[in-house]
């Protein structure tokens, strides 16, 4: 409210009442006073809709990433397999909403040498390996219930990851369900995705997921 207190005052100075905020219409002055007034009124609802509009904000965030074969190293420990020469390529587009708890996403990919077995977001930094936190997508029935299928091909998979489909890594310190953990890994650039198929099952393409804005 910073932004109108000076105007309020002139106003208040001028001899405007300030119980209700009407002029002294028998003042030479009373057309600036009522102008004063109404300049102030409406740097308030200015105000008033900016911080609603920043509080609106600060519990949405969007993030994305490019897929390559450059950037893969495979899965922890003995299934690190470096990066993956391929002809694969992919983009993935997430929307957060911090107040639903919720993740969309819009993940697509074309190009790769076999057929796509599943994808997920990971935990862990640039080439660096780790544990699933959520699937994207999967045709091997080991995700959560509502896991889509993942196009064989290449294709386009869309979703919504809610707080039931985070399941860990345990491993990593991350608990089944713990949303919170997931916008963490999000917003500290900790998380990447993944996408696996037959011929790399520790996969085959990878993406280090950035907030849009703050790319390297």
């Amino acid at each position: 409210m910073l932004v109108f207190t000076p105007v309020c005052r002139n106003a208040k100075h001028a001899g405007a009442p300030t119980d209700t905020l009407q002029p002294n219409r028998d003042s030479r002055s009373s057309k600036a006073q009522w102008e004063d007034i109404m300049r102030c009124i409406k740097l308030a609802w200015t105000s008033l809709a900016a911080f609603m509009l920043l509080g609106a904000h600060a519990q949405a965030a969007e993030f994305s990433t490019h897929f390559s074969g450059f950037q893969e190293i495979g899965g922890l420990g003995a299934g690190e397999t470096g990066a993956i020469f391929s002809q694969g390529k992919g983009t993935l587009e997430l929307d957060l909403n911090r107040n639903a708890n919720t993740l969309a996403f819009k993940l697509t990919y074309s190009g790769l040498g076999s057929r796509v077995t599943q994808a997920h977001v990971h935990f862990g930094k640039v080439h660096v390996a780790g544990g699933i936190i959520a699937f994207f997508c999967s045709n091997l029935g080991n995700g959560p219930a509502g896991t889509p299928a993942c196009p064989q091909a290449g294709g386009t998979v869309t979703g919504t990851i809610t707080s039931g489909m985070v399941i860990g890594p345990t491993p990593q310190g991350i608990a089944p369900g713990n949303f919170d953990a997931l916008v963490a890994a999000l917003t500290s650039n900790t998380a990447y995705g993944n996408i696996h198929t037959v011929n790399f099952p520790a996969g085959e393409i990878r993406g280090q997921i950035r907030r849009e804005g703050d790319r390297d």
